[in-house]
């Protein structure tokens, strides 16, 4: 058979197909960053783990949720803004020292109390398994350090 009789066919065909299959090549990694964002479920999950707990008014826009109210380590923070893809916050107001007393306090520490407060670092004492302990916690990233 000769293929020589469709070459009329062949080449209008490919001036249709050739822009198609570009747009579908620089359009997959957006399609496939779409897939990578997370579920309210899951952003709950990962934000519980952050401290996090209570959240009311979740909405997605586009990359990022928006969360109206929630609470962070027994204290309440409101309009939220978290990356749908990763669960970080966009911005994040340093902790309190209130936040930090209920950070250790829910890592097991009991009868905590504040020291003091250098910039971004909280000294605090309390009790872990019955003995005395001073800690400073990150104000930034919630990191304890003894």
């Amino acid at each position: 058979m000769n293929l020589s009789g469709f070459a009329w066919l062949w080449r209008p065909m490919m001036q249709i197909l050739r822009p198609a299959l570009l747009v579908l090549i620089l359009a997959s990694p957006a399609l496939a960053q779409e897939a990578a964002l997370m579920t309210q479920d899951q952003l709950a999950t990962v934000l519980r783990a952050r401290g996090f707990s209570d959240l009311e008014g979740v909405e997605r826009e586009g990359n990022t949720f928006r969360i109206a109210r929630a609470m962070r380590y027994g204290e309440t923070v409101e309009n939220l803004r978290i990356d749908a893809a990763t669960g970080l916050p966009r911005e994040q107001p340093p902790l309190t020292e209130g936040q930090a007393r209920g950070l250790l306090r829910a890592r097991g520490y009991s009868e905590v109390t504040e020291l003091g407060r250098d910039g971004d670092a909280i000294r605090l004492r309390g009790l872990r398994e019955g003995t005395p302990i001073e800690v400073t916690v990150d104000a930034r990233t919630g990191a304890v350090r003894q």
